[in-house]
């Protein structure tokens, strides 16, 4: 990308990236490992009454929350790169946002 002042090439900074990837990534985990502890749980009732319930439930929050985290710091990167990135030019030091 090109500076709107001096026309020099600019590089992108990105000044909260970690704090929203991580944001994205607790609240994505929470919400899968909360719906598939619930679903796992559900498939091992079915299976085995009891300890499948148990052991259906564990697996469904490891598997949900490890999902989750995966498609929310997707989300926060996205959110990174496309909304809160800014941009510097490396002649005369000039900051925007896009």
């Amino acid at each position: 990308m090109e500076c709107p002042v001096c026309g020099e090439k600019s590089y992108p900074v990105a000044t909260v990236r970690g704090t929203t990837t991580l944001f994205g990534a607790g609240a994505g985990g929470y919400v899968a490992a909360t719906a598939g502890g619930q679903t796992g749980a559900t498939i091992g009732t079915l299976l085995c009454p009891g300890v499948g319930t148990l052991i259906g439930g564990a697996l469904g929050i490891l598997i949900g929350a490890a999902s989750g985290a995966v498609a929310g710091n997707t989300v926060g990167k996205l959110i990174d790169e496309n909304v809160i990135r800014g941009y510097r030019c490396g002649s005369c030091s000039y900051q925007w946002r896009v």
